[in-house]
């Protein structure tokens, strides 16, 4: 049995629609594109903690994007930045580049899912 947890929670997303008024998709989109954008730097920043050795912040950037991509419906890429974190706050940095390689993979599969579901309703 695979593991590996679903790039895109389409039942969350059905959620957050059911809030929302009848402009929701639109909104949503909205939301949805700003955290999007938000994420490229978030990388860089870990990826400069990584190359200096800055357990400190690589800890707090995969934190924190381990738990926006759970409100974001995006459980893929919030267990690759927990299993980072862990290891960040564990100093096994050893093993941090695939980690953050995978979080990055994670990343960039959820970005058109996300739209398209989103577009799709």
């Amino acid at each position: 049995m695979d593991d590996t947890p679903s790039v895109l929670d389409v039942e969350q997303i059905s959620r957050l629609r059911e809030l929302g008024q009848e402009d929701a998709g639109e909104m949503l989109r909205g939301m949805f594109q700003r955290y999007l954008e938000s994420i490229p730097p978030q990388l860089t920043r870990m990826r400069e903690a990584l190359a200096a050795g800055n357990t400190k912040v690589l800890v707090s950037e995969a934190h924190g994007l381990a738990g926006s991509s759970a409100v974001y419906a995006l459980p893929r890429l919030r267990h690759c930045c927990l299993a980072l974190e862990t290891h960040a706050r564990e100093q096994r940095l050893d093993e941090a580049g695939a980690l953050l390689d995978a979080v990055q993979r994670a990343f960039e599969e959820a970005g058109p899912l996300v739209m398209a579901e989103l577009s799709a309703r």
